[in-house]
């Protein structure tokens, strides 16, 4: 792949609105209608609490900003529930006219961090505002993953619904901070709203990585393909692209990604949260920069015969 860099989308600075102040994260394109490309992402408040709202652009110019969310469209959960520390998009799912999110969500903890659990939403106005299918999480804590279920990706494929996602394996020092740990892993399930079978291993860590995040799939050719986050101790944030043939193990391919930090501005120490959309002929990666979208997100288009 070779990935051709097309700028700054948006940032904090961008827009006026008093929820969003810091951070943006994990960007996920959905497409409205010919002229209107909607972004979801997390923005954050001046305390670093995210809330989901959205950034309408031109789908052939993505940089052409239409219009955005004036309050979230998914708000932080009640006192004390799974969701009530910030909210992150990770995922839609367009299903018997609704349209589905489904979405991280933090719970600050006394004795680890936080906690990120998986919620699912769902909205009935073409995504302009979206409501809870429950309170407590669609993927829950189990015996394996104490920590951290979320970041999830969704296919329907073959009548199945197949979901890959961040699985919390275990907290680790780095001097005086605690790190979450994590891998991706893959569940299959015959409707949305329930996944209980058991986790199969997608991709493993290696050398200093302690995460694998954000897996943004799509199949071509019968052959599954992924480009997914990779948080390590030496290089921080950068994207990674795998390969499969049956959509449960790939084999990783990260050298063929095509895309790194710049060698200067909002992206020239991490490059992180990545997500692919086709357009017409074109194939979009909207991803987040530099201290986990502090410095905004953008997007790279790929160039022709390149994939």
């Amino acid at each position: 792949m070779l990935w051709k860099k097309r700028g700054l989308i948006c940032s904090s600075s961008t827009l006026e609105l008093d929820w969003y102040k810091k951070n943006s994260m994990v960007p996920v394109p959905y497409l409205v209608n010919s002229r209107t490309l909607r972004i979801y992402l997390t923005m954050c408040d001046e305390d670093n609490v995210g809330r989901v709202g959205f950034i309408d652009v031109n789908p052939h110019n993505p940089k052409d900003i239409l219009g955005f969310s004036k309050k979230p469209v998914l708000d932080i959960g009640q006192n004390g529930t799974f969701d009530d520390s910030g909210v992150l998009p990770a995922c839609l799912v367009p299903e018997n006219e609704r349209l589905y999110l489904f979405y991280s969500a933090y719970q600050k903890s006394k004795k680890i961090p936080y906690y990120i659990l998986s919620g699912l939403a769902f909205s009935e106005d073409n995504g302009n505002s979206f409501q809870r299918v429950s309170k407590v999480p669609i993927l829950e804590r189990t015996d394996t993953e104490l920590f951290l279920r979320s970041a999830i990706c969704v296919m329907k494929d073959k009548k199945k619904y197949k979901l890959w996602y961040s699985s919390g394996i275990k907290w680790m020092k780095n001097g005086t901070k605690d790190l979450p740990v994590y891998d991706i892993k893959f569940l299959e399930s015959a409707s949305l709203d329930s996944w209980e079978g058991k986790p199969l291993s997608s991709i493993e860590l290696q050398n200093d990585e302690y995460g694998l995040t954000i897996p943004s799939v799509w199949k071509e050719n019968n052959i599954y393909k992924m480009i997914y986050s990779i948080r390590s101790l030496s290089k921080g944030y950068r994207l990674g692209y795998a390969e499969s043939s049956d959509g449960i193990k790939f084999k990783r391919l990260d050298k063929e990604i095509g895309i790194d930090v710049s060698e200067r501005g909002w992206d020239s120490e991490m490059i992180c949260f990545g997500n692919i959309f086709h357009f017409e002929d074109k194939i979009y990666l909207f991803y987040c920069g530099n201290h986990y979208g502090t410095g905004g997100f953008g997007y790279a288009e790929l160039e022709r015969g390149s994939l």
